[in-house]
């Protein structure tokens, strides 16, 4: 939705050309928050780690409750990718996930189901999370920025957010967060909207309840704060039973990453 350029990056932006911004804070409403997904690509990235075996049926109710309502307002479908498991072809298409679900224009093979793709990954391995996050977050990043120099800063591409279902159990070198440091130091400095790239990790498991309120408040407020970046991340924990996630609670986990306001609210 084109609109007058403002100062959404804050201290962080950079005098320059007209660009079409989105005012994410106006596109939903009461009675339909969920309209701003329209105007955002959604990235589902599920951790499949080993870890993970314990919480498999938590992330099949949730990924049953969120992805109906992305395929429902993103008009091109969502993604979603995974830690360790690759599609199928990967090695010869490049193809690392699932592509344009919901998508109801095209080719046929672009319409993958959620429930087959879900039961046909069996989580295992490691999880090297940052270096997951970076192989979606610096692609988009270079199309953002090739994008923005084409255009003279007229157009933007849309704003991404990207979902995270894990229990956080990382490997050790996985949990500095430079991915996201980077990304969020990058969009600053090309004077980004706040809003075009969000990160919300959805707590899951055992494990990520018992994850100590330091580390949480690290991830959810701390980053951005120590490391002098911009506040991309959010972090939300399942704490009902499964298949019992409350509209504000889907609300925060698909919209909190990339919506500020959303961001605070209690769930």
């Amino acid at each position: 939705m084109p609109a007058s350029p403002r100062d959404d990056a804050g201290e962080e932006s950079q005098p320059g050309p007209r660009q079409e911004v989105l005012y994410l804070d106006h596109v939903g409403n009461h009675d339909n928050p969920f309209a701003a997904l329209k105007h955002i690509d959604t990235l589902l990235l599920i951790d499949d780690s080993e870890s993970m075996q314990q919480c498999w049926d938590e992330v099949g109710d949730i990924i049953r409750i969120i992805a109906p309502i992305c395929m429902k307002y993103d008009d091109d479908g969502i993604d979603i990718e995974f830690v360790n498991h690759r599609a199928s072809g990967y090695f010869v298409t490049g193809r690392s996930g699932y592509k344009n679900i919901g998508f109801m224009k095209g080719q046929l093979d672009m319409h993958d189901n959620v429930a087959g793709i879900y039961h046909s990954v069996s989580p295992r391995g490691k999880c090297r999370m940052d270096r997951r996050l970076a192989s979606i977050l610096d692609p988009y990043l270079q199309e953002y920025e090739t994008q923005l120099n084409r255009s003279g800063g007229k157009k933007l591409i849309k704003p991404l957010s990207v979902i995270v279902i894990s229990d956080m159990d990382w490997d050790a070198d996985q949990r500095d967060h430079s991915a996201i440091t980077r990304v969020a130091r990058r969009l600053g400095v090309l004077g980004a909207p706040r809003y075009q790239v969000g990160v919300q990790f959805f707590r899951v498991g055992q494990m990520g309840r018992m994850m100590d309120d330091e580390a949480i408040q690290f991830v959810d407020d701390q980053i951005w704060k120590k490391r002098g970046v911009r506040d991309m991340v959010d972090i939300t924990t399942w704490t009902g039973k499964p298949g019992e996630l409350s509209p504000d609670g889907i609300l925060k986990v698909l919209l909190g990453g990339v919506r500020r306001s959303i961001d605070f609210m209690e769930v």
